[in-house]
């Protein structure tokens, strides 16, 4: 009742209800409000040219998807790492059909293609805590358009069966998780990356067609059969062989002399007929050039250094580079996205303040910046900027244990005191900090004291341990000498 409402009392009216919907998402709606959006490509199209069809692209999608399934993944729950948990143990076997990786790889491979991921969470109650994950095919998936410009429902249609799983309008959670990758003209579906590569697989198809057609006929024209004209005599001039005649030594040419069964078989005409030997260089046509510049456009779309794919014309060194580059610009981009969403889809099933994260630690492909990442911090470290403590947070070791500080060891203590006449300082500076006895702040002549003092502390400990020697009285030798 709204006399029940003091706001209303005096003529004042009820402040209206918070809008959280997106203000362009009724327009986006608009047209196709509770109707299938349907897909603007044929992704199994896509799939077929890009994928089964061509090795270059086919070679992109799977490194970067297998490259991203492999990579071990960690869960968080505010700063603690979990070692066991029933999500763990949920991604590592995922279903009775698929292990862990398979199903990620199987989910990566379909985003790449079509632009658009979808994992099924399976479990006894809606939007509840899942027992199985699957990975969906794209082709088969819609999208239902809701009314604020994200999803009403998902559809799932195969061999004439439709399943529909419905969106939470407020929150947006599903039991079905989409993944979209940007697509700057879709408002419902992402960007295939073979869009992006089409041209180049196209030429490269082309390319690869041209070639084997050119195999098949034994890499190049091998010659023509030419018909000389016979001259008649009596000033009537030469007659061309009949059309009848041409085709008949066409025909008999194919079935006696062409294919691999009568490759070698020498060949026997009569009559006014000769044979002319042709041919045309690959080199003419650019034909590898071309090639490989499709082939690089292919990689480029997906953002796949080319040196991975063309082996032995690289260093080591520039494959190690590739690697890095790899990870760094597109597996860990991708991977990052997609634990994005699952972070939350997935994990605010199993509680609050959990989180998916990649072990970069893992990964030996970005070795090269974890070794600049520690020589950057022992330097600010060596220059007193850090404190040996701040430096093992930096480098993720955590806290010290007890008593781990006062390890350490007088003989070398006493080797490096010897030698700061001759090198100086710096060796005894660099363990004194390592070993978490220098404070920033303290002098040379300081830490001279310090380093003096532990080696006589320790000097005396081994003099108090020293069991004392028995040694005869004089009474006793007496007695013996008696």
């Amino acid at each position: 009742m709204s006399i029940l409402n003091p706001r209303t009392w005096f003529g004042q009216r009820a402040p209206a209800a918070e809008a959280k919907a997106s203000a362009a998402g009724p327009i986006i709606s608009a047209n196709v409000l509770g109707q299938p959006v349907w897909t603007p490509r044929r992704y199994d199209e896509l799939a077929r040219e890009a994928y089964i069809m061509n090795a270059v692209s086919y070679r992109c999608v799977r490194m970067i998807a297998g490259a991203a399934a492999s990579t071990d993944i960690l869960l968080h729950r505010a700063d603690k790492e979990i070692d066991t948990h029933p999500l763990l143990d949920l991604l590592a076997r995922p279903n009775p059909r698929d292990g862990g990786h398979a199903l990620l790889e199987a989910f990566f491979i379909r985003l790449l293609l079509s632009g658009n991921g979808y994992l099924e969470a399976v479990g006894p109650r809606e939007m509840g805590e899942p027992r199985e994950l699957w990975s969906l095919r794209s082709d088969h998936m819609q999208v239902i358009a809701g009314p604020h410009g994200i999803p009403q429902a998902y559809r799932y249609s195969a061999g004439g069966r439709s399943r529909d799983w419905k969106v939470d309008p407020l929150t947006g959670q599903s039991d079905v998780l989409h993944v979209r990758e940007f697509h700057p003209l879709d408002d419902w579906y992402g960007m295939s990356r073979v869009e992006a590569a089409a041209y180049g697989v196209d030429r490269h198809n082309a390319y690869s067609q041209h070639n084997k057609a050119l195999l098949d006929n034994g890499a190049r024209p091998s010659g023509a059969l030419v018909f000389e004209p016979i001259p008649m005599g009596s000033g009537e001039g030469a007659v061309a062989a009949p059309e009848s005649v041409i085709k008949a030594a066409e025909a008999e040419l194919r079935e006696r002399h062409m294919g691999g069964s009568n490759a070698g078989k020498p060949m026997v005409l009569g009559g006014k007929v000769s044979w002319q030997e042709m041919g045309l260089s690959p080199r003419d046509m650019d034909f590898m050039e071309g090639k490989d510049d499709a082939a690089r456009d292919i990689c480029l779309a997906y953002g796949v250094p080319f040196t991975l794919l063309v082996k032995g014309q690289s260093t080591y060194n520039n494959v190690s580079e590739a690697k890095l580059e790899l990870y760094e610009d597109t597996v860990l981009p991708l991977l990052d996205r997609t634990l994005d969403a699952m972070n939350n889809w997935l994990c605010p099933r199993f509680g609050e303040d959990f989180r998916l994260v990649a072990d970069r630690d893992s990964i030996s492909a970005l070795e090269p910046r974890r070794v600049a990442r520690r020589a950057s911090i022992t330097d600010l470290l060596d220059k007193g900027v850090i404190d040996a403590d701040e430096a093992r947070e930096a480098l993720q070791y955590g806290d010290r244990k007890d008593g781990a500080l006062q390890k350490v060891e007088p003989q070398v203590i006493t080797a490096l005191l010897s030698a700061v006449e001759t090198v100086g300082m710096d060796p005894l500076l660099r363990y004194m900090r390592a070993v978490g006895l220098l404070d920033p702040k303290m002098t040379d002549e300081q830490v001279l004291a310090r380093a003096l003092a532990l080696v006589e502390d320790d000097d005396d400990e081994e003099d108090d341990d020293t069991p004392p020697t028995d040694t005869p009285d004089e009474e006793d030798d007496s007695d013996v000498d008696d």
